[in-house]
């Protein structure tokens, strides 16, 4: 009876080690940043024959709002991990499983279906062995582009991208403080026409912030920059390199001339301003194209 005690002794002291080797799961919100352990799940049935449980898997999971079918990358320590899609809806998760416990530097960005590219989030997440960390919350920041980068004061200047959809997009021009607000459609796809009327003649900078739903909000996007110049300044005149008042061959030639060129001597080469010569000016030339 004395040897039968002890023996329920041993198995009472070391069953919660048994419990605590399960799988277990705790979430991870980027935003917030709280880590809450959730209690055990209940020990599964041992397998037929009385073997032991299975092996325990040490994984990460990350879980967010991106653009649909957005591409996205996580590194983890500054090395690629994982390369994925969003789903149509623009949400995200992808787990990563089989890593040692420890703590990581894990990052994260997405590319839209223009190639546009997202700021990268960065965080660092200690991840327990043995369990299933959870980082949620995360929302990739809306991709940006200007066209076109040079007006004249008075002309507007499209600012476009993607975001997650149905997102409000806040737009945040400087050096002057300008706020401006538009809605993100179901694709994603968000734009505002800007009116460069109240702005001063000088170079300018735009970026943009998504939020979404009740207080979620983005980081910032990319930081791009415009130049507004005075009436009369722009000397270029759309595809007519030339200024003879038409579109043709000897334009073509020119254009040519400066391909693939970064900020070229000829900047009438780069019709949209966007600072190479590339198919991009070719397509406009050819949309004005008078033989």
């Amino acid at each position: 009876m004395k040897g039968f005690s002890i023996l329920l002794i041993l198995i009472f002291i070391f069953s919660p080690l048994f419990t605590f080797s399960q799988q277990q799961q705790r979430d991870i919100s980027v935003g917030t940043v709280i880590i809450e352990p959730s209690p055990p799940p209940p020990p599964p049935p041992p397998p037929p024959g009385g073997g032991g449980p299975g092996p325990i898997v040490t994984k990460a999971v990350f879980r967010g709002k991106a653009y649909p079918l957005a591409f996205l990358t996580i590194l983890k320590n500054g090395e690629v991990a994982a390369t994925f899609f969003a789903k149509e809806t623009g949400l995200f998760e992808k787990e990563l499983s089989g890593i040692a416990g420890g703590t990581y530097n894990f990052s994260i960005w997405a590319e839209d279906k223009e190639g546009r590219k997202s700021v990268t989030l960065s965080f660092t997440v200690s991840v327990l062995s043995g369990m299933t960390t959870v980082i949620s919350g995360i929302f990739i920041s809306p991709t940006i582009e200007l066209s076109p980068v040079q007006v004249e004061r008075g002309d507007p200047v499209n600012i476009f991208g993607q975001v997650f959809p149905e997102s409000q997009v806040d737009i945040f021009v400087s050096s002057q403080e300008i706020v401006k607000e538009t809605q993100a459609g179901p694709g994603g796809e968000w734009e505002l026409k800007l009116d460069t009327t109240p702005l001063e003649i000088a170079e300018h900078y735009a970026k943009a912030r998504a939020l979404y739903g009740e207080g979620e909000q983005s980081s910032f996007s990319q930081t791009l920059s415009f130049l507004i110049l005075k009436p009369g300044a722009l000397v270029c005149k759309g595809a007519d390199l030339n200024f003879d008042g038409r579109v043709n061959i000897v334009d073509f030639s020119i254009l040519l001339y400066f391909w693939g060129q970064k900020t070229p001597s000829n900047i009438c080469a780069d019709i949209n301003f966007d600072g190479i010569v590339n198919i991009i000016d070719f397509s406009i030339m050819m949309y004005y194209w008078t033989g």
